[in-house]
């Protein structure tokens, strides 16, 4: 199949790139198009190409006459479609639904399908099917720890200003790093809890298999059938996760705890740093089942799969 993917490829560790390799794994030929240098008649040079068009949207970017070209992709009998990581329903960001060329596809494929997105999707109309995120599988491995140059047992990875519509996660990491001091560290993302630098491609794997225990968080955790990818790419990547409870998702190698409870998380924290070999054991289990279930080949091997049936 020769897909074009519209979509932020100049950043080297985009979840695009990431889907791109994917695509290429499964033997597809992708077209690569930067959505903020790409024309419309770029892609109009392609129309007769492609046997799929794949959207995935970095806010704040727009090609003009968009849902235009869309529209001749249609008449070829190509099919258009578009891949989103985020949560819309009780952000900011809610009232965007249905207003982007990005809605104006054949088919969307959402990580959120919580009760209220399905809401926000029925109201605009759209064709949609729940893909949860994943782990790049060229990143799915375990690395060798390197205590010198990650002297922590406890991390956090992620963003500290998040969505002002949820402000546990700046409470989460500020607790972290008052509880536990020097025995944690909180890497990428900036902000309070004494930030250190982004950790990408094998260093992040390095900096998972170092680390005795990584705490988790997504945007409104303990509400249904939503996660981040940093569930996938914890576990894939050779970390032990402890990571709040999301009824409808998979927790193979998961320690759970309550959002909003530190009493509840600093007895789990304590209890896993207690016990080496259970947590050995977790971490291998969480590993096993991402890397055989839940990489973005998997996921692209399932946007296929419902290509084929319903588009």
């Amino acid at each position: 199949m020769n897909i074009g993917f519209i979509g932020n490829f100049e950043a080297p560790f985009s979840t695009e790139n990431d889907r791109k390799w994917s695509f290429r794994m499964l033997g597809h030929n992708v077209v690569t198009f930067q959505e903020n240098k790409t024309s419309p008649q770029n892609l109009m040079d392609y129309v007769d190409k492609l046997d799929l068009l794949v959207y995935s949207h970095t806010h704040g970017w727009e090609i003009p006459s968009l849902e235009d070209v869309f529209k001749s992709f249609k008449e070829k009998k190509v099919p258009v479609i578009s891949v989103h990581l985020d949560r819309w329903a009780w952000l900011e960001r809610e009232t965007d639904v249905g207003k982007e060329a990005t809605w104006k596809v054949d088919h969307m494929f959402m990580a959120d399908a919580s009760p209220e997105a399905v809401k926000l999707y029925e109201k605009v109309g759209v064709n949609w099917t729940w893909l949860k995120p994943g782990v790049s599988a060229k990143y799915c491995y375990m690395s060798a720890p390197d205590p010198v140059k990650y002297p922590h047992e406890i991390i956090f990875v992620g963003s500290y200003n998040y969505h002002k519509e949820y402000p546990f996660r700046p409470q989460l990491i500020d607790w972290l790093k008052e509880t536990y001091g020097d025995r944690f560290g909180h890497y990428g993302g900036g902000g309070g809890g004494g930030g250190y630098p982004t950790v990408r491609g094998h260093d992040l794997n390095t900096l998972y298999a170092t680390a005795k225990i990584v705490v988790g968080d997504s945007c409104f955790a303990g509400r249904p059938y939503y996660v981040s990818d940093r569930y996938y790419e914890t576990r894939g990547r050779g970390g032990f996760l402890l990571h709040p409870y999301i009824p409808g998702i998979e927790n193979k190698g998961v320690v759970n705890y309550k959002v909003g409870d530190f009493k509840d998380l600093k007895k789990k924290i304590d209890h896993c740093l207690k016990f080496p070999k259970a947590r050995e054991k977790l971490r291998k289990i969480g590993f096993n089942r991402v890397k055989n279930n839940e990489t973005y080949t998997h996921r692209a091997k399932e946007i296929i799969d419902v290509i084929n049936e319903k588009v």
